[in-house]
């Protein structure tokens, strides 16, 4: 079954939590949403690139077994209180799972697309880690019951994660060699999504359209067949009227009337 990682910890961070790390990591708010919508996608390769060793498979199923079931929770209690020191350790688990030089590398990415100092994306860094941690536990366990069926769950979701990189992002991360796996499954994703799009139906042919590849348009052929109809039936009634005979009139008769007494000779 498909699991939209992305989405559901983009649900989580709600603008309230987001504006709270923004305070809590000392940053502009407008940064911090920039900061959050660019890590939780580059969070997510990071761990999908660690996911797809058979090693980096196993600490990340470590970390979401061990995990604290109130883990979400709690990271939302800490981001209201502003507790900097909950977030920097998430910042250091996430550390461990992926490696340093990538964890450096994507801090130093983040902190040159917001412009903000590297100090400042590390608790965003924690907080979405933490929180992509929490979201896996609450999925269903066939989707990460072990290594590899978390590994899976990483390499299902690569496409979705590439897409959802900012540009100028990605060109940042793309330089730095970290996530050259990406790039492919980017174009791939597009590539899907653009087959997938129905195309618009073409558009009915005008009245006046060519017939047959005649070239003559189809009103003036019935109107032609019209008017021939219509010639055909004026000849008949009028030849039928030509054909009957004026009736003669009969010559008129004169009648004598005899007077007494007259002649008939005057």
């Amino acid at each position: 079954m498909s699991v939209d990682l992305k989405g559901f910890v983009s649900q989580f961070l709600t603008p309230q939590l987001v504006s709270q790390l923004a305070s809590t990591a000392g940053v502009d708010p407008d940064a911090a949403q920039k900061l959050t919508s660019g890590a939780i996608p580059a969070v997510l390769a990071a761990l999908g690139e660690t996911a797809a060793t058979p090693d980096g498979a196993k600490r990340i199923y470590d970390a979401v077994s061990n995990a604290d079931p109130d883990v979400l929770a709690k990271l939302t209690s800490a981001l209201g209180a502003g507790q900097l020191q909950t977030l920097n350790d998430g910042a250091d688990a996430l550390s461990s799972l992926i490696g340093a030089n990538m964890f450096a590398n994507l801090t130093n990415a983040l902190a040159q697309h917001v412009d903000a100092p590297p100090e400042a994306v590390r608790p965003a860094l924690g907080a979405i880690s933490q929180t992509v941690v929490g979201v896996i536990g609450q999925q269903d366990p066939a989707n990460w019951s072990d290594a590899g069926a978390l590994a899976n769950l990483f390499a299902s979701e690569k496409g979705a994660v590439a897409a959802a990189l900012p540009s100028g992002l990605s060109q940042i991360l793309g330089a730095s060699g970290i996530f050259a796996g990406l790039a492919g499954a980017g174009t791939a994703a597009a590539a899907r999504e653009s087959a997938t799009t129905p195309s618009a139906p073409a558009a009915p042919a005008p009245a006046s359209a060519p017939v047959g590849g005649s070239g003559f348009p189809m009103w003036a052929i019935i109107l032609i067949a019209l008017i021939v109809i219509a010639a055909i039936a004026y000849w008949y009634v009028h030849r039928d009227k030509a054909a009957k005979p004026t009736a003669a009139l009969a010559p008129a008769t004169i009648e004598w009337v005899a007077v007494p007494g007259a002649s008939a000779f005057g």
